[in-house]
């Protein structure tokens, strides 16, 4: 049976009342209340945007969501973890402030912020898949104790997956800092002798102990140091560093496998909203102004994240007439994390597509 993808033609400069009747008009056909139950603590997982973006999907727009989770007596709260580079977004603390920042503060949409990795990332629980790389994967501890999750995507393009969809938003939105890094690195961290200050944080950080001092300058033992990124956390001089080359392909395929940890434990309590608005070449990840790639086209709803991906993909190329890739990573073939999450029971590139009439 194929799965169900549900979508709505929209555009960013339509009203925010339109936007709301589109919105709840999707969530209500696509039954995605059918995920929620009363009591559920249900996360809302976003991007809040890197600081000065201004792509990212509006805070607002989700009011009438809020209010049917609500009104379904759930306890919705906004959730994202913390990110592994150097950024306002690398903490709790600074991460909420600038997610308040950007208009998710509870005084303007009625529900919480919760950073689902603790203070600096590492608060995670191991889950057990089956995949064909990993068989745990290091996903965020309040994730994974919440009861339900509506999973929030502005689809974009993105410089290491191709595109940055649903199951970038679980993979690596959803994993610990040691998740986020065994998706993205092929190697220990190492220690940049010219930078290192000999301060000694790195080393009191450390939960195995691996790092001591050579004089004034910190190393790492790679036999006992498991990838966990505290040290690139609290070094403030730069001179932790990785090897970020890891493949392309591969990288999607420990993505796939990460969002697979993610939802594996919630059979029938995911649900899904992409939205085709302000696509642009690059991630929320990065700040400042982006400009649109191509024009806007609409919202998707499913229940089933490769599906909803894949149609993304498809709906970009029928309306555009080009790829996504085309324009933003051309070198990149998404569809590699949708083959492999096929592939390891996390969904099905087989939809079909629902077009809801713009004056439902």
């Amino acid at each position: 049976m194929k799965s169900q993808v549900y979508f709505i033609p929209a555009s960013s400069s339509e009203s925010l009342e339109i936007i709301h009747t589109k919105l709840l008009t999707l969530y209500q056909q696509a039954n995605l209340n059918a995920c929620f139950e009363p009591m559920d603590l249900v996360a809302i997982k976003i991007h809040f945007g890197e600081e000065g973006n201004t792509t990212h999907v509006p805070a607002q727009y989700l009011t009438p969501i809020i209010g049917a989770l609500k009104k379904d007596l759930t306890k919705p709260f906004f959730t994202e973890t913390c990110v592994l580079y150097k950024s306002k977004r690398s903490d709790a603390v600074n991460h909420i402030l600038l997610a308040e920042k950007q208009g998710f503060s509870p005084a303007k949409t009625g529900i919480p912020i919760i950073i689902a990795d603790g203070l600096r990332g590492s608060n995670e629980i191991e889950v057990k898949i089956p995949g064909k790389l990993f068989k745990k994967v290091s996903i965020a501890a309040d994730a994974m104790m919440t009861n339900a999750l509506l999973v929030v995507t502005h689809v974009t393009g993105h410089m290491a997956s191709g595109i940055g969809g649903a199951i970038k938003n679980i993979g690596m939105g959803l994993a610990s800092r040691k998740g986020k890094l065994r998706q993205h690195s092929s190697m220990k961290p190492r220690v940049e002798i010219t930078k290192c200050t000999g301060c000694g944080q790195c080393m009191l950080w450390c939960p195995e102990n691996a790092i001591t001092m050579n004089g004034s300058v910190a190393v790492i033992n790679e036999k006992i140091c498991i990838g966990c990124g505290e040290c690139l956390t609290v070094c403030n001089f730069n001179a932790v560093k990785y090897n970020w080359k890891t493949s392309n392909d591969l990288l999607q395929q420990k993505m796939a496998e990460h969002a697979l940890g993610a939802v594996i434990q919630k059979k029938d309590k995911v649900a899904y909203l992409n939205f085709l608005m302000n696509i642009t070449s690059d991630c929320d990840c990065v700040g400042g102004v982006q400009q649109p790639i191509t024009a806007d086209i609409g919202i998707l709803a499913s229940k089933d994240p490769v599906a909803i991906d894949k149609a993304s993909l498809d709906l970009v190329e029928q309306y555009s007439g080009k790829t996504l890739v085309s324009q933003s990573y051309p070198s990149i073939d998404p569809t590699v994390q949708l083959v492999h999450g096929e592939g390891i029971g996390l969904g099905k590139m087989d939809y079909e597509l629902i077009k809801i009439d713009q004056q439902s």
